[in-house]
């Protein structure tokens, strides 16, 4: 079973320096899912530059923020992700609520950007 959080690590926009936050997340496969709101330096520091590291418990890894096509049914994905990681009485209806976005990452490897 996987830890409650994960640790972020972004480089900052501006400054290019690493960037550490500490999240929710889920796990599909080997692609994890987190939930930003579109002010948040973390999310803003990966729309600039998508490649970020990793870490959950004893593991780290790169990864890549992939562009999502459909953002409100992502966001329902997630969700519903969230939902059965966190149980239903943790995560309200309001994780779906106007400016919060999905967010995607999967695995760095060659030929993603």
């Amino acid at each position: 079973m996987d830890p409650d959080e994960l640790t972020l690590v972004t480089s900052g926009r501006r400054t290019g320096r690493p960037h550490a936050v500490t999240l929710w997340f889920a796990r599909e496969g080997d692609v994890l899912w987190l939930r930003a709101d579109r002010s948040a330096d973390w999310y803003r520091n990966l729309v600039r530059e998508p490649r970020c590291r990793v870490r959950v418990a004893d593991r780290e890894w790169d990864a890549v923020r992939e562009r999502l096509d459909d953002e409100a049914s992502a966001l329902r994905h997630l969700v519903e992700l969230w939902r059965a990681k966190y149980g239903v009485e943790w995560v309200a209806d309001w994780y779906v609520d106007h400016g919060r976005i999905p967010v995607r990452l999967a695995p760095a490897s060659a030929g993603r950007p």
